[in-house]
């Protein structure tokens, strides 16, 4: 688990993840696969960070009335990290060894067959 802080706002947030989700239309469009696969990475990782983030704002007590859209848009960016994970076949342990710091919390969750709620943290 992880122990570090994003500290930032909701609108800020959503507003990441719209961009983070708007890359998925444009790795989808480039025809060089080698390309594919490493804008998937860069994107999945930010996304590693993006549902941290999400996460963050919704175990802070001070955002229950975003509570549910934080945890729509968490989940559905797990699902793309999901879906370009198996897509492109991207390898997690280079999005672990890239997390030198060691920011990112778990990345079990990508694995195929487990739920996006059950494994938060």
């Amino acid at each position: 688990m992880t122990t570090h802080k994003y500290d930032v706002t909701v609108k800020g947030v959503m507003m990441w993840a719209n961009s983070e989700l708007e890359h998925v239309g444009r790795i989808a469009s480039i025809k060089d696969e080698d390309i594919q696969y490493n804008y998937a990475m860069s994107t999945v990782f930010s996304m590693a960070h993006l549902k941290d983030a999400l996460f963050e704002l919704v175990s802070d007590p001070d955002y229950t009335m975003h509570k549910s859209d934080l945890l729509k848009k968490h989940d559905a960016v797990i699902r793309v990290m999901k879906k370009l994970r198996s897509d492109y076949g991207l390898d997690l342990n280079a999005i672990r060894a890239f997390n030198q710091k060691k920011v990112l919390s778990n990345l079990k969750y990508l694995n195929s067959g487990n739920k996006t709620r059950k494994n938060r943290r």
